[in-house]
């Protein structure tokens, strides 16, 4: 993934977005300041995202956060495993930006108003 347009697209948006290195990082970012919304490369070093995504769905301070999965797999196994996991929805890249902007509406609440 592009982490460097992800993050301007959802910037643009008018949201702040917490960036993470590594699953393992990630998740200690999404247990320290529950994110409203946590954004999930599946293909990933070490501890790939469907695992991270299966750890925040079994703790009870970031079950509740929506996941927005990010992968390059076009073949629905790897959609499906993204949703197994606990995913609320897995978009394919390289990402559409109109239908990605739509996707974090849905997910989240609108940005506060500066």
């Amino acid at each position: 993934m592009d982490r460097e347009l992800v993050v301007e697209l959802v910037e643009q948006e008018g949201y702040q977005v917490l960036e993470a290195d590594s699953a393992e990082a990630g998740l200690g970012l999404a247990f320290a300041e529950r994110p409203a919304l946590i954004l999930m490369d599946l293909q990933l070093p070490r501890m790939s995202g469907y695992e991270a995504i299966r750890r925040l769905r079994a703790d009870p301070t970031t079950a509740h956060i929506p996941v927005l999965a990010l992968t390059a797999s076009v073949v629905g196994a790897g959609i499906r495993k993204a949703c197994d996991a606990g995913a609320d929805v897995c978009l394919v890249k390289p990402l559409d930006t109109a239908n990605f902007r739509d996707t974090l509406h849905k997910l989240l609440s609108p940005p506060p108003a500066e």
